[in-house]
């Protein structure tokens, strides 16, 4: 527990500080969701929905599809396209990826990965990953 004195309130400077510190050990910790998932349908309505965290889908055929989740800023979906064909990614209904319309498909090619970021209700950003 510290005892501090001396704090400036606009440029936080510390005159004194006396601390006692003690060793914090952490052990596992938070980590982010997996979840395999079958490419399926033909639009936004009938794609296999994802959830947030890793995606790693299979079955994709450059028709079947995937749908991500309502966004909310700061929501991050990674997909994984174990396939042989491209994989088509829907937003939730009403959203929209990169400059595509809304309820767009975002397609990528087989064997690759993209990462997907929300940055409000209706918008989703996509960071390319290496093809693998």
């Amino acid at each position: 527990m510290g005892v501090y004195s001396g704090i400036a309130q606009d440029n936080v400077t510390i005159n004194s500080c006396k601390a006692t510190l003690q060793t914090l050990t952490v052990t596992g910790g938070a980590r982010m969701a997996v979840t395999a998932a079958a490419a399926a349908g033909s639009n936004q309505a009938t794609a296999t929905a994802l959830a947030e965290g890793l995606n790693v889908v299979s079955a994709a055929d450059g028709a079947k599809g995937v749908r991500l989740p309502t966004a909310v800023a700061g929501a991050t979906v990674i997909v994984k396209n174990t396939a042989a064909g491209a994989l088509l990614i829907y937003p939730a209904t009403g959203a929209a990826i990169n400059a595509i319309s809304a309820n767009g498909s975002y397609s990528i090619t087989n064997l690759t990965s993209t990462m997907l970021v929300a940055s409000s209700a209706t918008q989703w950003y996509s960071v390319p990953l290496v093809a693998s």
